[in-house]
């Protein structure tokens, strides 16, 4: 064969060779793709329909309330529609739209806003009110209209579209930040009513409140302008408490958010002391919510799922201040940094709502532990085995190697017995105290390793005067590395992700390792798919970070597995 034809064919083995391995790694790596993307997302957008791989950027507000331009898609044509008729179609259903809208007067809760001197933009609520009902029409409309033609569907939609699909469409465009009521609890567990929402007054910033009613209820919308001069508002109320404020134990301020991804701060003053939240809080949702707020000197449960956000002592209040205030903050927020909120939202709800700290300690201590006695167990008994010779060696490693097809499952219940026996049930005792007499597989491979080193070296360290253990030591180990890295890598993988000896031995929440700690975070909130993939990647992530730091000597120890000593 020629040289240009060898050539040509050995090109384009290898484009063939790298096409197969790009495309391995890229499906292999979708997977772990997905799960760091969704832990990206808000709740609102795992709950989409129209939900895609990557997450929506956020859209930071320079003022608020405003129309949010992102809500729907733009109109498309309906399922079961020709693309001729929908041509026709359109057009028509615009001109319809165009007149229900400009004969009806949006409300927010019964109180109609004025489009001409009001904060929203008139041009961008026509538009987006046309896709809201675009869109909520493609999901009424009847089959039979839909194969009847554009005549049919305009009757159809002519009865559809009425006031209550207005008012749906605007409320699901308008954004608004509003404020409703407060009620706190005293130290005896009594709930009590302290404030309104029409109570809330702006007391900084270029902002203007206006009580609304809702259900009976009220609350106060807030008009808000941020400009470099005021680039915060703050709201300020004063509650009305029957007791001593010294007694109230937890604070419930209930608000609702314009997805602005505006940062929020809340400040409490309680006989004559001064508290401030320290944690970062969003407007990242435009949904009503009642925030809690609770004193970081009080005692809590550190396995309860926390829910409510610390308010830090920082020093004495203002000469003056009453004995019980509340202000909320609402700072602006640029896209960068809206940005980093929206990536590290979740990650900082998993910080907050569970014990992550105490669980990845756990896990990292146990993983250290079994790493150290696994080498320093695995590495003698290969020493012993392969360059020793003492009475039944040989028997006794047969013996060693045939535990190796006796199930797991077959010896769970023993082993079980034998640790709740000795007093070591829920504690952590069972899941690293059992790297003390290592592992047969680990074993053997050392063994073999050890068998390939030439006896020259060995006979040398002895004419040097030294023993078995030194041998061992400076000869021996040094020259394994790559195979106790492999081991070391194994056996933190196993003990990082062991979900079963944790359920199995221990009881006690607080000394759960990451895996089993996860397990239950899940049996709690498991709805909220994107706070469970933020700790999933979490618990992933060292993993994949230690093998970058030994993937030189991991691919050396399979290397040197197909060598022949």
């Amino acid at each position: 064969m020629k040289r240009s034809n060898f050539r040509k064919l050995f090109s384009i083995e290898m484009a063939i060779i790298y096409t197969v391995l790009v495309t391995g790694a890229v499906l292999f790596s979708f997977p772990f793709v997905w799960m760091v993307a969704t832990s990206f997302k808000t709740t609102r957008e795992m709950a989409s329909a129209e939900a895609g791989l990557w997450p929506s950027p956020p859209s930071p507000q320079t003022s608020s309330p405003y129309i949010d331009i992102n809500e729907f898609p733009d109109p498309i044509a309906f399922s079961g529609v020709d693309s001729s008729d929908w041509d026709l179609l359109q057009p028509r259903l615009e001109s319809l739209f165009s007149d229900r809208i400009t004969g009806w007067t949006p409300h927010t809760d019964g109180s109609p806003l004025s489009l001409e001197s009001g904060p929203i933009d008139h041009v961008t609520y026509r538009s987006e009110m046309e896709e809201a009902l675009f869109d909520f029409l493609g999901e009424r409309l009847s089959d039979t209209a839909r194969t009847m033609g554009p005549d049919a569907i305009i009757e159809e939609t002519e009865g559809l579209v009425d006031d209550a699909m207005l008012a749906r469409a605007f409320d699901r465009i308008y954004r608004r930040i509003c404020m409703g009521g407060v009620r706190v609890r005293s130290s005896d567990y009594r709930m009590y009513a302290a404030s309104t929402g029409e109570d809330w007054a702006v007391t900084r910033g270029e902002g203007e409140l206006v009580v609304r009613q809702h259900q009976g209820e009220s609350y106060a919308e807030l008009d808000v302008l941020f400009t470099e001069d005021h680039p915060a508002c703050v709201l300020g109320l004063q509650p009305k408490i029957e007791f001593d404020p010294a007694e109230i134990d937890r604070v419930f301020i209930s608000c609702r958010g314009d997805a602005s991804w505006a940062r929020v701060g809340f400040e409490v003053i309680q006989d004559g002391q001064l508290y401030r939240t320290s944690e970062v809080i969003n407007l990242s949702d435009q949904r009503w919510r009642e925030v809690q707020l609770r004193w970081s000197s009080e005692s809590a449960d550190p396995i309860q799922r926390r829910i409510y956000y610390w308010l830090d002592h920082i020093g004495p209040a203002p000469a003056g201040s009453p004995p019980f205030s509340i202000e909320m903050t609402v700072a602006n927020n640029s896209l960068l940094w809206a940005w980093v909120d929206k990536i590290l939202l979740q990650y900082r709800a998993v910080f907050r709502e569970i014990p992550f700290a105490r669980y990845i300690m756990t896990s990292l201590s146990l993983s250290i532990l079994s790493i150290v006695l696994m080498v320093f167990s695995c590495t003698l008994s290969a020493y012993a085995f392969a360059r020793l010779n003492w009475p039944g060696r040989d028997f006794c490693f047969v013996i060693m190697l045939a535990t190796m097809m006796i199930p797991p499952q077959v010896t769970m219940i023993p082993s079980f017995l034998i640790f709740k026996s000795v007093g070591w049930y829920d504690t952590l005792l069972p899941l690293w105290a059992p790297a003390v007499f290592g592992t047969p597989f680990f074993i053997f491979l050392l063994r073999q390793f050890l068998k390939t080193i030439p006896r020259d070296l060995e006979d040398a360290a002895r004419i040097d005067g030294c023993g078995f253990l030194r041998i061992y030591w400076h000869v021996m180990v040094p020259l394994v590395t790559p195979t106790i890295a492999i081991i070391a890598v194994y056996t933190f993988i196993a003990t990082w992700n062991n979900f079963m000896g944790p359920l199995i031995y221990v009881n006690d929440e607080r000394l759960f390792p990451l895996a089993l700690g996860l397990f239950k975070f899940n049996l709690r909130a498991g709805s909220d798919v994107g706070l469970m993939m933020a700790a999933a990647f979490i618990m992933t992530l060292p993993v994949i970070t230690l093998f970058f730091f030994v993937q030189r000597y991991f691919i050396q120890g399979v290397t040197l597995t197909g060598m022949k000593g």
